[in-house]
């Protein structure tokens, strides 16, 4: 019988048409418990989340079989290119970062590159070209009869005059767009919708909220998988959303998006009630049938006040009940790549703002970008100090210096071989500006996810699918060959961390030593109860020493005046058993900390337990 298993995949773009492959090969061995990621990441954990729904629905292995074939769908006609639809106004601003971010067409790679920018502005080009153009006139008529050498010395002066008027004009037309254009686009390229034709299956948007409804083998058109029908694989998928998620789920998914207005990361799905949508605005990211479901199942007033709340906020709505919400609105809003994908807008209101005179709040837009902003690889979402089942985790990172792409795909991925092994930082080298502004950026973004990967007990999970300079990110036209070899790599990266944590923990004194899952269990063990006993020698003297004249924090527990009786106050008849359970953790931390063989052999880096804002509310 498969056992249970968590995954989370990193956020890359492109880079994630390894994943299919990957989670078809553990998926073999292991049912998926909790899946997450970021970004592209959010993509596959959605599709994962999809086919494991019609496994437990009874669907057997026919929404993996599905998975299995996205790559190869993508592969043909171009259409991983073809799903990034420009929008109406934001044409010629993609064809110009495709054309210097994208795989040069041909060689010299700077002189596809400039071309590719006279395609993309083909009216500024021409216009630029004049002064050439009237040059080369001036030129002929003045230089006809001339010396060859200065003939061609005036000819060379035209090609500069033409390329340089070309390049200008190219560079005003691209500020334009870039300025003028992005703030009415959601702040990016494309929304993930087609202007021209929205029932395209060629688009984004379109194209993911039907690939999810197929892959978990939902019925009908206008149905779109919702995260309360992962929950409960078999339950109706017309009945009433749940209001939360229960505590036993066949499929839990989680994924993360940046809120910027805010400034901070949200795991969706969230537990607050403060968002809203405007229907007509949201068209514009998602088919009509995925809007027209949220706006039926939209939440309802719970009180009068929320009533006469709701009729000012109109048109808006609040979201719908979390069981409710389509899983390709929470995808998308965590797949937001900067500038190439428009940012998602919601609604909430500033509270921090004083009321107005005739009492009524108004909405502002929230937008929410790239989950890869906050976090791009959430090595810990689905963490527990004491794992019951394997999370596996899938990065994606370039190949180390002096390491070339092999022919084997097994080589170019990677998992560590020893407990020792994956604690050294990576260095992130740079002798100018540019990098040292890129090295920033990067601890920026990522330091949370780097310090919390070389943990013992998480290092040990994680597979690194290697990836070469024209493979995934902003490779938006790679061509079928490299497609290929990026499914054999992924299938490669599932069947290496499979077979890691296939074998049960049960003690077998044959089996040799191994970075397997009883190992890992092992290192959790010890890593945590490390970072328990820091923890709770602090809270024991936190709870048993105050600083004098400071009262203990059992008087407070038991206080009639002062704090407790009017902020946030606990039951009276409550309070003698919360004073006795406070004691006993003073007394745990007494004990922890009285036991240095907890220290002995401890692995490294050693972790530290910290209180962290709830990212669902």
């Amino acid at each position: 019988m498969p056992r249970f298993c968590d995954i989370v995949m990193k956020g890359g773009i492109t880079s994630g048409v390894v994943y299919p492959a990957a989670v078809v090969e553990i998926a073999k061995e292991f049912v998926f418990k909790n899946v997450g990621g970021t970004s592209a990441g959010a993509i596959a954990a959605a599709l994962t989340a999809a086919a494991e729904r019609r496994r437990a629905a009874g669907g057997a292995g026919a929404g993996f079989d599905r998975v299995a074939q996205i790559p190869d769908y993508l592969m043909q006609n171009s259409r991983l290119y073809n799903l990034f639809v420009p929008n109406a106004g934001t044409k010629s601003l993609y064809h110009t970062v495709v054309g210097l971010f994208g795989r040069a067409r041909f060689q010299p790679a700077w002189l596809a590159k400039w071309f590719a920018l006279v395609w993309a502005f083909p009216v500024a080009a021409t216009i630029g070209a004049i002064p050439g153009v009237a040059f080369s006139i001036a030129v002929i008529r003045t230089y006809a009869d001339t010396a060859l050498w200065l003939w061609l010395l005036a000819l060379l002066l035209v090609i500069a005059t033409v390329v340089a008027g070309m390049t200008i004009a190219i560079a005003f037309a691209f500020a334009r767009d870039f300025l003028g254009r992005l703030d009415s686009n959601g702040f990016g390229m494309v929304t993930g919708i087609n202007d021209a034709d929205r029932a395209s299956m060629g688009a984004l948007c379109t194209w993911l909220a039907k690939e999810l409804e197929l892959t978990a083998g939902i019925p009908g058109d206008t149905t779109p998988l919702t995260f309360g029908m992962l929950w409960d694989a078999k339950r109706d998928v017309a009945a009433p959303g749940l209001e939360a998620q229960p505590d036993s789920t066949d499929v839990n998914l989680e994924m993360i998006t940046t809120n910027v207005t805010w400034g901070r990361p949200y795991n969706f799905p969230v537990a607050t009630h403060v968002f809203f949508f405007d229907p007509a605005e949201l068209k514009r990211y998602f088919p009509d049938y995925v809007v027209d479901w949220m706006v039926a199942r939209a939440r309802k007033p719970q009180n009068d006040e929320e009533t006469a709340e709701f009729a000012n906020f109109a048109p808006k709505l609040p979201l719908p009940a979390m069981g409710d919400l389509p899983v390709i609105v929470a995808t998308r809003m965590s797949l937001a790549f900067p500038i190439l994908l428009s940012a998602v807008p919601l609604w909430a209101v500033d509270f921090t703002l004083p009321l107005p005179p005739d009492g009524k709040r108004a909405l502002e837009h929230c937008w929410f970008s790239d989950g890869g902003i906050s976090s791009n690889f959430p090595i810990a979402l689905f963490d527990s100090p004491l794992p019951r089942w394997p999370t596996f985790a899938i990065n994606l990172g370039g190949f180390p210096p002096g390491q070339k792409r092999s022919d084997d795909e097994a080589k170019n991925v990677h998992m560590i071989k020893r407990n020792e092994d994956g604690v050294r930082p990576t260095f992130t080298r740079f002798t100018a500006l540019p990098g040292f502004l890129a090295a920033i950026f990067n601890a920026v973004q990522n330091w949370n996810d780097n310090t919390q990967s070389v943990l013992p007990g998480y290092r040990d999970r994680i597979v690194t699918v290697y990836l070469d300079t024209d493979e995934g990110g902003l490779n938006l036209d790679m061509p079928p060959t490299v497609l290929e070899r990026l499914q054999k790599r992924g299938a490669a990266a599932g069947t290496l961390i499979a077979s890691r944590f296939t074998a049960p923990s049960v003690l077998d004194p044959v089996k040799p030593a191994a970075l397997d899952w009883e190992n890992h269990r092992w290192l959790r063990f010890r890593s945590t109860m490390g970072a328990l006993k820091t923890y709770l020698t602090r809270f024991s003297r936190g709870a048993s020493t105050p600083e004098p004249p400071d009262v203990r924090y059992d008087a407070l527990v038991m206080a009639n005046d002062g704090t407790p009786v009017w902020s946030h106050a606990l039951p009276p008849e409550s309070r003698p058993a919360i004073s006795a359970l406070t004691g006993r953790a003073t007394t745990l931390g007494d004990d922890l900390a009285a036991q240095p063989a907890l220290d002995d052999s401890l692995p490294k880096p050693s972790p530290n337990l910290v209180v962290r804002g709830n990212l669902k509310s």
